[in-house]
């Protein structure tokens, strides 16, 4: 499983270009903390570009959610918390890391690498670009 993260989620969303081709093609394989989908949601007014009513973004989200991203509920990376908050300067960034922290995964995806310091996580996390998850899961011809 790989663990993405807002800004991936966010790409998914709106861009048809290779981050969605490999979550479309892999949808059994992604994880994301339900505070990513949070998030999305506090901020649709900044990435809402077609101006689409809630109900039909909630919509969105919630075929995302049962598709293609595995949605991971507060309770089972809780306990990490505290610790994933050392390990970064953003503290939205804190979830991803704690989920990171309580289960086996094969890393995080971002597109925010300054904020995902792999020094900072040593070998506890892998950090991964998207030509890291590409090598990890090639596109399907």
């Amino acid at each position: 499983m790989i663990i993405i993260d807002t800004n991936v989620l966010l790409a998914f969303l709106l861009t048809d270009g290779i981050t969605r081709r490999i979550i479309a093609d892999n949808h059994d394989v992604f994880m994301s903390p339900e505070h990513c989908f949070e998030e999305l949601w506090e901020h649709r007014f900044r990435w809402n570009k077609k101006k689409l009513q809630d109900r039909e973004l909630l919509e969105i989200v919630d075929d995302v959610k049962r598709l293609f991203v595995m949605p991971v509920f507060q309770e089972v990376y809780d306990p990490y918390i505290t610790a994933a908050e050392k390990l970064t300067d953003d503290i939205d960034d804190a979830p991803v890391i704690a989920l990171a922290l309580s289960i086996d995964n094969e890393g995080i995806w971002t597109h925010n690498i300054k904020h995902f310091r792999q020094k900072k996580f040593g070998e506890r996390i892998r950090v991964l670009s998207t030509q890291d998850v590409l090598e990890l899961y090639p596109l399907k011809e």
